[in-house]
């Protein structure tokens, strides 16, 4: 364990130099960083923060009060759901590239997102309060980075009578635009092992534990015949009355 007393805001850039500056960097840039280095992320965090060796070859990142578990990678960079939740961490704790701009336009409150799918494709939808006066809700899609662009599941084997075996690329990008959310709605069609919704639970019970420990309700609706209005029904009530 290695722990450094810095703070966030204006001591950011003069703390981080050289490596963990680039580092510190790459965590926010648009687009998405795909070759950001485990022993880079672990550097910076044991700069500004304190690194747990945890049990089960995982990793707890502690920066600010705020904590952050995640795997050891297979490869040598950090996977996307990770940077995306490890960005989230540093935002908790203070840290942004520019804490002046942040403290102008704060982080928007982490949203209550559905995710309807099978075997086909996906969308994911965020649930808000229609206004700040209204005890109702709305529902809009979501897809702020553009993880579900076409997004849909490999299917040539369903063509010929039978059903393709699962992508675990699919549900990781469900996962990973999932990973900013507070409370999480899974709908799904069919039952059984010819259920996508299913398969994302299994999926993330077994990859991404955090996320799926904010999965507040599964449902099965017949999604030839769902509606936008009963879409969000179904989410109201998932999530009580009040918004």
């Amino acid at each position: 364990m290695k722990t450094n007393d810095l703070q966030g805001g204006s001591q950011e850039r003069t703390a981080l130099l050289g490596t963990h500056l680039g580092t510190f960097e790459a965590l926010f840039r648009h687009p998405m960083a795909h070759n950001l280095e485990w022993k880079d992320v672990v550097a910076l965090m044991e700069r500004i923060g304190a690194v747990h060796e945890k049990g089960h070859n995982k990793v707890d990142f502690e920066l600010g009060g705020e904590h952050l578990v995640i795997p050891k990678p297979h490869t040598k960079d950090l996977p996307v759901a990770e940077l995306v939740a490890l960005r989230h961490l540093l935002q908790r704790a203070g840290w942004s590239p520019d804490a002046k701009l942040q403290a102008r336009h704060p982080e928007p409150a982490a949203p209550a997102l559905m995710v309807v799918l099978d075997h086909h494709g996906a969308r994911i939808y965020r649930i808000d309060a229609a206004s700040a006066d209204s005890s109702g809700r709305e529902i809009r899609p979501y897809d702020p980075h553009h993880f579900l662009h076409h997004l849909t599941h490999r299917d040539q084997l369903r063509e010929r009578g039978q059903r393709a075996p699962e992508e675990a690329a699919f549900y990781q990008q469900i996962a990973v635009a999932l990973a900013s959310a507070e409370r999480i709605i899974v709908v799904g069609h069919g039952t059984g092992k010819s259920n996508a919704a299913e398969h994302l639970l299994e999926y993330l019970r077994a990859h991404h534990r955090e996320t799926y420990q904010r999965v507040v309700r599964e449902i099965g609706v017949d999604l030839s015949a769902i509606t936008m209005p009963q879409l969000l029904a179904l989410a109201e009530q998932a999530l009580g009355s009040a918004p």
